[in-house]
């Protein structure tokens, strides 16, 4: 197996992975009998410690002061911040405002906005393979949960279409910061800001998580868990199911084009129910068994013809 080959395949694994631990948001976030922004708050700040240490321990440059200093003065780090941000707040809220199904469902619109903004931000072109597994993803998808999506709780169907819109511009932002590594000049100072972009995306993660905790404070205070129970749930959800997630989505998309790491991760609304058979003893229908058939094959039908029409590696 290529080296191309190798990274392409690890890569597939680590959004694979982050879909696993994904997809156990719907159940946590419904058990917790929390104001939606406290549960967004106590997410990211138990998710602070998991993301900052593995930031500080991924190099020495990590360390550097140099690098918080350059990271703050990169427009692209806030908008990807604003943009995580936003996509976990919202979530919780179309969570606690309509079904888990209507969320999860709405919120992979994201693979329409990847595919659109690939080229004005990437200046990657969306093939016609990629049009077609989109079209599939979103087919299944749509296929698994179509039965559960109701005319009630609009409110929180906007907003997870707008959670979607962010969570699409998370691989397309970090894959153009990871792009201008690349493209940077010769001198010390470029030396120096080529030694810094590799680590924005993780930057921003942080800087995502430390704004949504500032955005949800007061919440925090006034709602905080009552029951052990529920600070266990919230821990959970921070430090795995954001902190660690998010970790293996950002290392997936620095080995994969940006459709394809959505196309990977879709899994997660496929696991969801699965959780929620296993927790509530809720079998998945027919309809869900069918759509996850046509995600899980039009991932790995994507995945094989990407490989064989991909020249090899030099």
């Amino acid at each position: 197996m290529s080296r191309a080959s190798e990274q392409r395949f690890s890569g597939i694994l680590l959004a694979v992975g982050a879909a696993v631990t994904w997809s156990a948001a719907g159940v946590g976030i419904k058990l917790l009998p929390l104001p939606p922004l406290a549960i967004a708050g106590f997410r990211s700040l138990f998710a602070l410690p998991v993301l900052g240490a593995a930031l500080l321990l991924r190099g020495p440059v990590a360390r550097q002061g140099g690098l918080y200093a350059y990271a703050l003065r990169q427009s692209s780090v806030w908008v990807s911040a604003a943009a995580y941000a936003l996509c976990v707040t919202l979530f919780v809220f179309a969570t606690k405002l309509t079904t888990a199904a209507n969320a999860i469902l709405l919120q992979y619109s994201a693979p329409i906005y990847v595919a659109l903004l690939s080229w004005p931000l990437l200046g990657e072109r969306v093939r016609g393979i990629d049009w077609l597994a989109v079209l599939g993803c979103l087919l299944g998808v749509g296929w698994c949960f179509a039965d559960q999506l109701s005319a009630t709780g609009w409110t929180g169907n906007l907003l997870a279409l707008a959670s979607g819109f962010c969570y699409g511009l998370l691989p397309l932002l970090w894959r153009r910061q990871l792009r201008a590594t690349r493209a940077t000049g010769l001198g010390e100072l470029a030396a120096a800001a080529q030694a810094y972009r590799a680590y924005l995306p993780q930057v921003s993660l942080v800087l995502g998580n430390v704004l949504s905790v500032g955005l949800s404070l007061p919440w925090m205070v006034q709602g905080a868990p009552q029951h052990g129970a529920d600070w266990l749930i919230v821990l959970l959800l921070g430090s795995l199911q954001i902190g660690l997630a998010y970790l293996l989505y950002a290392a997936a998309v620095q080995r994969l084009r940006a459709v394809e790491c959505l196309l990977a991760a879709a899994l997660e609304p496929i696991l969801n129910p699965v959780w929620v058979a296993l927790w509530a003893h809720e079998q998945p229908g027919r309809g869900t068994l069918l759509g996850g058939s046509v995600i899980l094959a039009t991932v790995l039908a994507h995945s094989l013809l990407v490989n064989r029409t991909r020249p090899a590696a030099p």
